[in-house]
């Protein structure tokens, strides 16, 4: 597997699409630097999550960029996807890695300190680690902040990408606090212009890494 680039991982969820194509709005944020792309539907409907991500294949075909396909293991290796990621709910990572090959990538929402004892990093390539801020997405959920964060990156033995309520003007921090990159569904999902959206994602964490690297 090359190795990947978790700067501004857009998490697309139809529901958070309004009128507009998931596959528009994807095209849009590879545009403006989405690094890295996922397909979060919780419709429930197969056939349509499948379709989705088909659309969404189309419009990622040529640019080299890795599309992961939430949940759903099965849908990532019929349509051809790079990996799928899974949230502590769903199917363990060994199931999974069985279902899109070696090759393939598998991210694992971990959150607590006993998800990354629990990580076999032969099996899983990143973790997705969060609420950094509190998140519309996961309301009332407790949320980590820089120190609780960057606890958990010294113990994993994989890149931690942060989620949760990020913003461009609070990407920064969580760069700083270890993490590899920034997810974020919401914020490019709805915004008037996804593209210049991803672009202030990107502007926003090329920025903190030049920050550490100088404090280094």
């Amino acid at each position: 597997m090359t190795r990947l680039d978790f700067s501004v991982y857009f998490v697309v969820d139809p529901q958070c699409c309004g009128s507009r194509a998931v596959e528009a709005v994807v095209e849009a944020a590879v545009a403006g630097g989405a690094s890295m792309v996922q397909l979060r539907d919780k419709s429930g409907d197969l056939s349509e999550v499948e379709r989705r991500a088909r659309a969404v294949m189309r419009v990622l075909a040529g640019t080299g960029l890795p599309f992961l396909v939430n949940d759903y293991a099965d849908v990532a290796a019929v349509v051809g996807a790079q990996g799928v990621h899974l949230g502590q709910g769903d199917m363990a990572p060994e199931r999974a890695r069985a279902i899109v090959g070696d090759a393939a990538i598998v991210g694992w929402t971990a959150f607590l300190p006993e998800h990354f004892s629990a990580l076999a990093p032969d099996v899983v390539d990143y973790a997705g680690t969060g609420p950094f801020y509190p998140t519309l997405t996961k309301p009332g959920k407790s949320v980590l902040g820089a120190d609780g964060f960057s606890d958990l990156v010294a113990m994993s033995p994989v890149p931690v990408v942060g989620i949760g309520g990020i913003v461009p003007e609070n990407a920064g921090a969580v760069i700083r606090a270890g993490a590899a990159g920034v997810a974020m569904m919401r914020g490019i999902s709805e915004a008037s212009d996804p593209a210049q959206a991803a672009r202030n994602y990107l502007l926003a964490v090329e920025a903190a890494r030049r920050d550490v690297r100088l404090v280094g």
